[in-house]
């Protein structure tokens, strides 16, 4: 038995380098470079590329998330190309409490120095301050995801300030109270293995913080504040589904959660022309890249073709170097491992590849080769661009 084993661990990785070499081969046909030196691009290749994403009115980037360099692409792109929506990895709650706060309201901007590290991306700065460039030209910033695992804590700030509900107000301090320890001590050891019911995790995984949530709900209180506390209850569901072993359920739910909201705002979006940045595994245009289920993207691609649009879909992924970090001052960015054909290709730091999918796709079909690797098949599929950074730096936390 153990020969044959080890028989087909051979012969399986002998197919993925042949595979590989074909992938490496075929993209090296399909790539320009992208020049960037102290912060500022040029050359013909992001010319050219900004204005393909300008010919679209649905453009989405998937990226590797807290980078200084996606958000120097992303900047470039909003300095060129005059976007009416922004749609984002992030939670409507925490937006709505910084563009408060950004505003001048001062209870708000209490909230928001007391809580700078505890806005979900938001928290480091470039993403923070992409977020105040659209607050400030008056851009519709969409937030579709659950409420991050620290970001209860801003919202719970904010509820005690609204509440007209004294027993909800204590109720509300001491939720706060107990997420902001839980959250002061994960930090500092974020790799321990979380256990089945949350108890050593922030507290938004934890079952106990469900039970006092329905506590709350039984109590008279505004509109607004039971719409708040559903969106924690389903929050904290995603996250107890992942600590007991159901990621996949867990992850189904959080992507039909926001696909929900997203179809809320198609009056917003329609005629408009959207930006759209989450994480590189859910806006491709077909499957996630790493759970092979129908995302965010595909739902996207699907509203602008019903527009009689064609959606963009840009994977703008690191080789290496450093990502922001809520425990330290940053952490490894690293490479993944189904780009390996394409990071063949990389040269210098300061020359970022776009490789144009479409036609490395084309080009493979014509060969008739079959892409094994789950991530790699979807990226081919899903995406019309893959931008790779040599190096990437991290961004820092808000102070």
């Amino acid at each position: 038995m153990k020969i044959i084993h080890f028989l087909t661990v051979f012969l399986c990785s002998g197919i993925m380098l042949a595979q590989d070499s074909l992938v490496t081969k075929i993209a090296s046909q399909h790539f320009q470079v992208i020049n960037f030196e102290n912060r500022q691009f040029s050359g013909d290749a992001i010319v050219n590329l900004t204005k393909t994403i300008a010919q679209h009115r649905y453009v989405l980037i998937g990226e590797d998330h807290l980078n200084n360099e996606v958000l120097d692409f992303t900047t470039y792109l909003t300095q060129n190309i005059s976007f009416d929506n922004y749609i984002t990895e992030d939670d409507q709650l925490s937006i709505d409490i910084l563009k408060k706060g950004y505003q001048k309201n001062k209870d708000y901007q209490s909230i928001v120095a007391n809580s700078n590290d505890k806005f979900s991306l938001f928290s480091f700065n470039r993403d923070r301050d992409l977020l105040y460039y659209f607050f400030k030209n008056n851009t519709t910033v969409i937030g579709l995801d659950n409420v991050y695992f620290n970001a209860d804590i801003p919202v719970f700030q904010e509820l005690i300030n609204k509440t007209t509900n004294k027993e909800a107000q204590v109720k509300y301090a001491a939720m706060m109270e107990e997420s902001n320890a839980r959250w002061d001590k994960f930090k500092t050891d974020t790799d321990q293995k979380p256990l089945a019911d949350g108890s050593n995790q922030p507290y938004l995984f934890f079952e106990d913080f469900g039970k006092k949530l329905k506590e709350i709900q039984k109590l008279k209180l505004s509109q607004y504040e039971y719409s708040v506390l559903n969106e924690l209850a389903k929050s904290n569901t995603i996250y107890s589904m992942g600590n007991e072993g159901k990621g996949l359920e867990s992850h189904f739910l959080r992507i039909s959660s926001m696909k929900e909201k997203l179809l809320e705002h198609l009056n917003t979006l329609k005629g408009k022309r959207n930006l759209v940045k989450f994480g590189a595994n859910h806006v491709g245009k077909d499957k996630s890249l790493f759970q092979n289920s129908f995302d965010i993207g595909n739902l996207i691609y699907n509203l602008a073709d019903a527009e009689q649009e064609k959606s963009l879909h840009i994977a703008v992924i690191q080789k290496s170097g450093r990502a922001g970090s809520f425990s330290s001052e940053s952490i490894d960015a690293g490479d993944v491992d189904f780009l390996k054909p394409f990071y063949q290709l990389v040269g210098k730091d300061n020359e970022w590849l776009l490789f144009d999918l479409t036609k490395i796709n084309e080009d493979i079909k014509k060969q008739k080769a079959v892409i094994k690797l789950i991530g790699l098949k979807n990226l081919l599929s899903g995406y019309d661009y893959l931008i790779i950074i040599p190096k990437v730096t991290a961004q820092k936390k808000v102070i």
